[in-house]
């Protein structure tokens, strides 16, 4: 059975995950190249009728033929990872929030649990068990030191493994309510190379949370799995609107989205709007492209009117 294959490899995969969190990330062993594809109508709606020739995806301009089709009626893993730190009554709110939208998902779709906090830790391995996983999230911590920003590389390795071993689609959504002031390291305060009169980071002290976020921005970039954030408390200083700049980019390239909610009320709307694009996603798989390039430009067409949503780009194989 489909899913029972994938369990062993999502269980395989859940246990090497702490040692994973330690690892200098690296592009994952792919044969294939498997990715994301949304297709957003003129009402804000996804398209959800789609067939494999509705399809024509383009690296660099040529065409690539189609060899992996999955559409939204296939099987789906969503892999939540809560990141909470700052604010108990937000956090309970989006349990309340997500665990009714998982009601909402039919028994193909398997959930895991994650937390961000401390180094990424799974709670739950992927299961259709919705009481199992209410009962996880009630037990969900809002303490210890934001993880976000230090857990995306390993988490995006995690969800790649389980993409790659198995025909499903997949997705990863953060759920998190701190800000940079909330994380170990200490962005509020960058060091100062007193020896480089060309060093602005005490006049532009938003510079280190740009430079990390764009350094993430680039590496998850050999991670074809799109990255969903639900931030619970948008804040307004100059640091925080870097750092949630930063996410949304992140987030975008993976041809994913972030979203970031002003008050309590907006959590669960916002959580639904993210659960309905989730469910509305293609997976197109392509044979290996020609070694020698590191990575190459997308583009995907549709014989359907709307915006084409993806991955800004692929990252190639490397050659063996």
């Amino acid at each position: 059975m489909r899913f029972v294959r994938l369990l062993l490899a999502v269980i395989a995969l859940a246990a090497a995950a702490p040692a994973l969190a330690q690892k200098k990330a690296e592009a994952p062993a792919r044969a294939p190249v498997k990715f994301p594809v949304w297709v957003e109508e003129a009402d804000g709606g996804f398209w959800r009728e789609g067939k494999r020739q509705s399809f024509k995806v383009f690296l660099d301009e040529k065409e690539t033929p189609i060899r992996g089709f999955q559409d939204t009626r296939s099987g789906a893993v969503m892999l939540v990872v809560f990141d909470t730190v700052a604010d108990p009554a937000r956090v309970d709110e989006a349990r309340a929030a997500l665990g009714e939208a998982l009601k909402g998902l039919g028994e193909n779709y398997w959930i895991g649990l994650l937390r961000a906090q401390d180094g990424l830790t799974v709670l739950q391995e992927p299961t259709a068990d919705r009481a199992a996983l209410g009962e996880k999230m009630r037990a969900i911590q809002v303490s210890g030191k934001a993880g976000l920003l230090d857990t995306l590389e390993p988490a995006s390795r995690l969800a790649a493994g389980i993409l790659q071993k198995a025909a499903v689609r997949l997705s990863v959504l953060y759920i998190t309510d701190g800000g940079i002031g909330h994380y170990r390291a200490d962005y509020l305060n960058p060091v100062i190379n007193a020896s480089d009169a060309g060093d602005l980071s005490r006049r532009f002290s938003d510079r280190a949370v740009q430079e990390r976020t764009s350094r993430l921005a680039e590496s998850l970039a050999a991670f074809t799995v799109p990255l969903f954030v639900l931030h619970l408390e948008r804040r307004g200083d100059a640091l925080n609107l870097a750092y949630q700049s930063g996410l949304e980019r992140i987030a975008s390239n993976s041809g994913g989205a972030a979203v970031f909610c002003r008050t309590a009320d907006e959590i669960k709307p916002s959580l639904a709007g993210l659960v309905v694009r989730l469910r509305a996603s293609y997976f197109l798989t392509l044979d290996p492209p020609p070694a020698g390039r590191k990575s190459a430009r997308l583009r995907v067409a549709t014989d359907r009117p709307g915006r084409v949503i993806h991955p800004a780009q692929l990252a190639l194989p490397k050659k063996k």
